[in-house]
């Protein structure tokens, strides 16, 4: 009996003892302090110019790939320094870009990179001064400039009378009446639809313009953007 009395004893010592160790021990949560981060300096003027379906980022991109693995947007202002930290750890990553991008993520426009091999220790800094990011001036540099200038602002007469250089464009488009066809609106601000560029990028039949320009922009992505530009208000 006294036997039996000690081995229930001990028993239930070991029972208690095994119930302490698995329920009364705390257990912190592990918390990752390494990985590979890039960091934006800079100065930047026309960030809140972006509307839906657009975002200004910092994002890494995957090697031959329009679609960012990651992004972090940039903070909503008209101007001002930006430092911006995103973390890179995905090994796919090989381009990390100052850029927009629209609602699946894919590149618009960039407007500075780097590659994500000069990382120096566990920081690539992607340090781009002071840059103007806002909507119209994208458009105008990669567009109008690029593409449209050459018959529209560099010779003597511009083409059909509309200067397309930086320091005229805007106002040669928005609400001004073209000299063809009678009564069009180059921009009508809020209304892609009725706007004489819309037609004319579109290779709108109906337009009134003899040349066919549906081919001179390339990337739909760019076409759209011109057309959510002017739906959007037309803001310089």
């Amino acid at each position: 009996m006294k036997n039996s009395l000690i081995f229930a004893t001990l028993l239930g010592a070991l029972a208690l003892s095994a119930c302490d160790e698995g329920d009364i021990i705390e257990r912190k949560p592990e918390v990752q302090t390494s990985g590979k981060v890039a960091k934006l300096t800079a100065y930047v003027t026309g960030v809140d110019s972006w509307s839906s379906p657009y975002s200004l980022v910092l994002a890494g991109f995957a090697e031959n790939s329009d679609y960012a693995v990651i992004q972090k947007p940039l903070p909503n202002i008209s101007a001002g320094n930006v430092t911006t930290t995103l973390r890179i750890g995905d090994d796919h990553i090989s381009t990390i870009e100052l850029c927009v991008t629209n609602r699946l993520g894919q590149r618009i426009l960039s407007f500075a990179s780097a590659s994500a091999g000069q990382i120096q220790g566990d920081t690539l800094h992607l340090e781009v001064g002071t840059v103007n990011v806002g909507m119209y001036k994208s458009i105008q540099d990669r567009v109008f400039t690029i593409t449209c200038a050459r018959c529209h602002g560099l010779g003597n007469t511009p083409a059909g009378n509309l200067t397309l250089t930086g320091n005229e464009s805007y106002a040669s488009l928005v609400n001004h009446e073209a000299r063809r066809p009678e009564n069009g609106i180059r921009v009508v601000p809020g209304d892609a639809d009725a706007s004489l560029l819309h037609k004319v990028i579109h290779g709108d039949a109906d337009s009134g313009i003899n040349f066919d320009h549906s081919n001179m922009i390339k990337e739909s992505s760019i076409i759209t953007l011109i057309d959510n530009w002017i739906s959007a208000g037309a803001k310089p």
